[in-house]
């Protein structure tokens, strides 16, 4: 096929392009490197077509003489910054999203859609997809509000489409910086280090932590027709709090510290775990990377760059 991964130089969307090429596809890779980067890319470099756009900004000259079967949408603002720059969140969650649409319904391409599924209720859980919907960030509402757009296209224009809403997403190429800072990889390069991480609120909030691997193996069944018109949760189906979690990786380390303790951030979730049967129906899909195997395989692959 041929396939345009938006976003594509970052953490979940250089592992999609490394699978996608494996199998042989043709790939266009948009992505501005605000958060991605080309050395996430570069063992698939030669083989791929790569484009620095702002995906807020009308993109669909750019591929005017060209025709894609697919379109994966994986650019987002991240969450922890959504309150402070909403504006922002607009324009790449949902003004981006309306701009790879409407190269979709010129092109009559397939949509592919990396969603959150911080946007449910999560006052229950385990949570289905037939949980109500309840953002508690800008980032979940504009998430839910490009949702929308997708399926108004496809009710209005015929775009086939899949939503994708992730759990919580760790492992290798994951960005680290001081305004991005997932969990697991910050856990792991402070304790490296020899520094105390933080734990916010009391730390018995839990996660659905899902390795990249295992996310990206179903963003890649969702090629297949069967998926069209469906919203999925992709999760590991397992619950750990961010205490268990940092046991867990200062184990790992052999390192014996004492956390910094602060309070709860805004827009923070109590708990978290997925009910993934649905995505098992459909694509014969299953979460298969234990938290302790896929901590070991951040360690392996990315030791030399956490300690810079």
């Amino acid at each position: 096929m041929k396939i345009l991964v938006a976003g594509g130089a970052g953490f979940v969307g250089s592992h999609l392009v490394d699978k996608l090429v494996q199998q042989g596809h043709k790939v266009d890779v948009v992505d501005d490197l605000s958060n991605g980067k080309l050395e996430n890319l570069q063992s698939v470099m030669p083989k791929i077509r790569f484009h620095k756009l702002d995906v807020s900004q009308p993109f669909a000259e750019q591929f005017s003489k060209d025709s894609f079967d697919v379109i994966y949408y994986l650019p987002c603002f991240p969450r922890s910054q959504s309150f402070e720059n909403p504006k922002r969140d607009v324009e790449v969650n949902v003004i981006g999203m309306v701009n790879a649409l409407e190269i979709a319904r010129k092109h009559k391409s397939k949509v592919i859609f990396s969603s959150n599924s911080g946007i449910y209720d999560t006052s229950k859980i385990p949570i289905d997809e037939k949980t109500v919907d309840d953002p508690k960030t800008p980032y979940d509402l504009d998430k839910l509000q490009a949702e929308s757009f997708m399926k108004l296209y496809g009710e209005v224009y015929g775009v086939d489409f899949v939503i994708f809403r992730f759990a919580t997403v760790y492992g290798p190429r994951q960005s680290l910086s001081p305004t991005w800072k997932p969990v697991v990889l910050e856990f792991i390069a402070e304790l490296m280090k020899g520094q105390r991480p933080t734990i916010y609120w009391d730390g018995d909030q839990t996660r659905d932590f899902i390795y990249v691997a295992d996310l990206v193996d179903a963003l890649v069944l969702a090629l297949d027709k069967k998926a069209t018109g469906e919203t999925m949760i992709l999760g590991s189906g397992k619950e750990t709090s961010i205490n268990q979690l940092f046991q867990t990786v200062s184990r790992i380390l052999g390192v014996n510290v004492e956390p910094v303790r602060e309070p709860k951030k805004l827009g923070d979730i109590r708990r978290m775990r997925y009910d993934c049967r649905k995505a098992e129906r459909i694509l014969g899909w299953k979460a298969r990377t234990t938290l302790e195997e896929g901590i070991k395989r951040i360690i392996a692959a990315d030791k030399e760059r956490l300690l810079r």
